[in-house]
């Protein structure tokens, strides 16, 4: 019995290995020199916080590539959902407000995507949800920077969605 659950242990461990192992990668750079960003974030702090969540989004999605396969992304400029202004509620401190109109979530980045060291596609592209506001926000809507890493998502999915993967 004891034989029996050590061997299902190690079965377990092995499938859970054998499919991280058939990932492909994604590795995120910020423009050099350190970008002016649009508008990452309110304060220093805030906007290194934001541009790690979203670097560490788009490097979890490397998951549904290939194993073969890596996508290098650099961010170039980001314009987060919304715009910062100061509320009457509490004096002297800012709120992100979301209207829908021409405050969309929009990032600059570049990328190249390589198979075996080979280049498959590379190119610079402004991905923006300019219906964001008018989707349905989903379970998750309160989660930082949400509709910033839904139009990330659904950009990765467009371009690098292999067939019978996610």
């Amino acid at each position: 019995m004891l034989t029996l659950r050590f061997t299902s242990i190690a079965l377990g461990l092995c499938l859970a290995l054998a499919g991280t192992a058939r990932a492909g990668s994604v590795t995120v750079a910020f423009a050099e020199p350190p970008a002016r960003f649009s508008d990452a974030g309110d304060s220093f702090a805030e906007e290194k916080h934001n541009l790690q969540s979203l670097a560490r989004h788009l490097e979890a999605l490397g998951a549904t590539l290939p194993a073969e396969q890596s996508l290098k992304i650099e961010l170039i400029d980001v314009d987060l959902a919304g715009e910062m202004r100061f509320t009457r509620l509490s004096p002297g401190r800012m709120l992100r407000i979301l209207r829908g109109g021409t405050d969309v979530p929009r990032v600059t980045l570049r990328y190249t995507l390589e198979s075996n060291g080979r280049v498959l596609s590379s190119a610079e592209e402004t991905v923006a949800d300019l219906d964001y506001a008018h989707r349905g926000a989903g379970v998750h809507a309160d989660s930082s920077l949400y509709f910033e890493k839904r139009m990330l998502t659904q950009w990765f999915r467009s371009r690098f969605a292999s067939p019978g993967r996610p």
